[in-house]
């Protein structure tokens, strides 16, 4: 079956579609919209194979409709009166071009060529489906109190597959390894190199133990000898050891994450700090060094990690969410367990989002000192 939306600002060119269409027993129309702004709300809610879209519309023209649309993106068939945006029209990707008035075998073709176009897709989804699955079962399960800490994570993908990784890895009595990273780029091939990622740092932590400045230049160096020179993963790696209450960590390009602990000038009140230190991203370059800190911790501090996924998600009016808001509902939810605090997060970016789609890999690593 394909699910076809119909955008036109003009209700007569809408139904006369719609008449046309009811001779294909294969094509639902699942939709319509008047303008383009409509189009991206009805696209997003209905989720087509196929958008039959005028060009010319009121506001968000049928051009930039397209130019907007993010992987996976719809089939886009245009239909208009005018045949001056032809050139344009497949430099967005359209399948065809349908001049007004709209003839009942010209669209038979342009069905017919959908038709083996939706079904690659349908087995692609299919393949992209079986790929979610596998790539879930390699992340941590469940929730843990270990080692002195409680600690939970979760990671939810833009695209079934993605780039954004953590792990949670046990490296002798009373140490915790926690690492949080992000590879360049989304979908399948971003999620091949996360696997790639996450099997040499399982591999390699056992074998440094507490020198994360000598393990992080292994994976570097790893890394760029292997993957595209336009590829590379920003990666935060954290060692908590329960017996000196101390986390050692690096930071190879990651967003900063933050370590919320009492202030005593502030009556105890949680202040909170980044944890900046260590050096460029992994895989870029060859010879990159990183170099490593250590804090020390107290029961009650939580460390709060995350992508960028978290602190760029964007509403409707294209702001970004920031750490702002992470920061205040730390502190006002500190107590509660690691789990909780996790979920606070990812509904306070579902939040601000509204219904704006998810753009990017969205991962939160959440571990208090019990």
């Amino acid at each position: 079956m394909i699910r076809a939306l119909l955008v036109d600002d003009e209700e007569p060119a809408r139904d006369r579609l719609r008449s046309l269409l009811a001779d294909f027993d294969d094509v639902h129309v699942v939709g319509e919209a008047a303008d383009g702004d409509e189009a991206l709300q009805k696209i997003a809610e209905t989720r087509p194979d196929l958008v039959f879209l005028d060009i010319q519309m009121p506001g968000r023209s049928g051009m930039e409709v397209a130019a907007s649309l993010s992987p996976p993106r719809p089939r886009i068939v245009f239909c208009t009166a005018f045949d001056q945006y032809a050139i344009d029209a497949f430099e967005h990707h359209a399948l065809d071009y349908l001049l007004k008035p709209l003839n009942r075998d010209r669209l038979a073709r342009t069905i017919h060529g959908l038709r083996a176009s939706v079904g690659e897709r349908e087995h692609l989804q299919r393949e992209v489906a079986d790929a979610s699955l596998t790539q879930a079962r390699l992340y941590p399960r469940g929730d843990r109190v270990a080692a002195g800490l409680d600690y939970s994570g979760v990671c939810r993908a833009a695209r079934g597959v993605g780039g954004d990784y953590y792990d949670f890895l046990p490296v002798g009595e009373g140490r915790l390894l926690i690492a949080l990273g992000d590879v360049s780029g989304k979908g399948l091939f971003a999620g091949l190199l996360m696997a790639g990622l996450q099997a040499r740092l399982q591999s390699l932590a056992p074998l440094y133990g507490g020198d994360l400045e000598g393990m992080m230049g292994e994976i570097n160096r790893a890394m760029h000898s292997t993957i595209d020179p336009n590829r590379y993963a920003t990666l935060f790696v954290a060692l908590y050891d329960d017996a000196s209450r101390s986390l050692a960590y690096v930071n190879g390009g990651h967003p900063a994450p933050l370590l919320f602990q009492p202030d005593p000038g502030a009556g105890g009140a949680l202040r909170s700090r980044r944890l900046e230190t260590g050096g460029t991203v992994v895989g870029l370059l060859a010879d990159a060094r990183y170099r490593q800190e250590t804090v020390s911790l107290a029961t009650g501090d939580i460390l709060l990690a995350f992508t960028d996924g978290v602190t760029e998600a964007r509403n409707a009016a294209e702001d970004e969410l920031g750490d702002d808001p992470l920061n205040v509902l730390v502190r006002r939810h500190a107590a509660r367990p690691a789990a909780e605090l996790r979920d606070l997060i990812l509904q306070e970016v579902d939040r601000f989002r509204g219904p704006t789609p998810q753009q990017d890999d969205i991962t939160v690593v959440v571990a208090r000192v019990v």
